[in-house]
């Protein structure tokens, strides 16, 4: 693990994906997005009324855990990043992009 986004105990009410972009954006319960660009694949569990992250680690090179959790084959594409949506309860899952941030847009 190379990094965590700092994102402790918000929900994840929404999912949305815009294709001409590569852009996968989750709606979180503080008001802001967060924003993972250049979005090569994805693989969550089921999405759920609440959807609490505990945490979101970012990897440059994919462990193993992971890589036999999700069936990966192969290595992470230069500069392409994974990261662990790991949840209290809910939605789980991982995101292979080039990198992940926080819209400064208000969501509601």
């Amino acid at each position: 693990m190379i990094n965590m986004v700092n994102i402790h105990d918000e929900n994840i009410y929404g999912i949305f994906y815009i294709d001409k972009e590569e852009t996968l954006e989750f709606f979180l319960s503080n008001k802001k997005k967060l924003r993972f660009k250049e979005v090569i694949h994805w693989d969550f569990s089921e999405f759920e009324k609440q959807n609490i992250i505990y945490e979101i680690e970012q990897y440059k090179e994919i462990p193993i855990w992971i890589k036999d959790e999700f069936g990966i084959k192969k290595a992470l594409p230069l500069d392409y990043f994974l990261y662990y949506i790991n949840s209290s309860v809910g939605l789980s899952g991982i995101v292979i992009a080039k990198n992940a941030k926080f819209s400064d847009e208000v969501t509601f």
